[in-house]
């Protein structure tokens, strides 16, 4: 029996469909991901922030990975837009390397630390005290 038809339970029910199994799947609501599972606001982590060694560092890069693959065989709406963590001053710059660092710790790729004239075409309305910012471009988002 999966309970639930959120992101986790249609992932198991997905599984579970490639086997010649018997299988029960109960759900709340009148369709699936109707909700959110605890506190997934859809995006798809590339795993710079997770601490080495845990199975959120193990995981998130190679599940990152997975995201485009699994939205050609299921029109869900990846999109892979990337993201930007900002600096604004000498400490958030001291921050940013830190986290590329645990970031490559992890194994994600193609990590890097863009400057403000960077930063600033590749988001033109970002504040004007940003200085830099790290840029992971395997960041993504769904509708959770």
């Amino acid at each position: 029996m999966i309970i639930g038809a959120g992101c986790i339970g249609s992932a198991i029910a997905r599984e579970l469909s490639k086997f010649d199994l018997k299988v029960v799947w109960v759900e709340a609501a009148d369709d699936v991901s109707q909700g959110a599972t605890k506190g997934n606001s859809g995006i798809v982590h590339a795993g710079y922030d997770d601490t080495p060694g845990t199975n959120h560092a193990k995981y998130c890069w190679p599940g990152n990975q997975m995201f485009a693959a699994l939205d050609r065989d299921l029109r869900f709406g990846y999109q892979k837009n990337g993201s930007l963590v900002v600096a604004f001053n000498d400490a958030d710059l001291k921050h940013l390397d830190e986290l590329k660092q645990r970031g490559e710790t992890n194994g994600v790729q193609n990590l890097r630390i863009v400057d403000q004239t960077e930063l600033r075409k590749m988001e033109p309305h970002v504040h004007r005290e940003a200085i830099a910012a790290l840029y992971s471009p395997d960041a993504g988002n769904v509708i959770p």
